[in-house]
């Protein structure tokens, strides 16, 4: 079975990253504006919830800020209450060079 999706969306929700036992995750939400139909002046956005683990997690909460648009490879998954969540496995830029992140020093290189 294959579970993968790729989102582009805005970041409606402040960047935290939040450590328990040893691992580090960040929740935050996104705002995905689904495509034009013909005819139809306005766009419909659905929003989602977002979950990255680790060094993602801090990888996503310096690298982004809340209103800043955000494109990631990830799956998705049931959260304990039924609602659909989204895991973030790779971060993806629009650019044409790789970022490489020291998450320690908060370098870029």
């Amino acid at each position: 079975m294959l579970n993968k999706i790729m989102m582009t969306g805005r970041i409606t929700t402040d960047l935290n990253v939040v450590t328990e036992d040893n691992h580090s995750y960040c929740k935050f939400g996104i705002a995905v504006d689904q495509p034009k139909r013909i005819g139809i002046d306005t766009v419909e956005t659905d929003t989602f919830t977002c979950l990255a683990f680790d060094d993602n997690a801090k990888s996503v909460s310096f690298l982004y800020s809340k209103g800043g648009t955000i494109t990631f490879v990830g799956s998705l998954r049931n959260a304990p209450d039924n609602a659909a969540v989204l895991i973030v496995e790779e971060l993806h830029f629009k650019n044409r060079f790789a970022v490489k992140v020291d998450i320690n020093s908060e370098q870029l290189f």
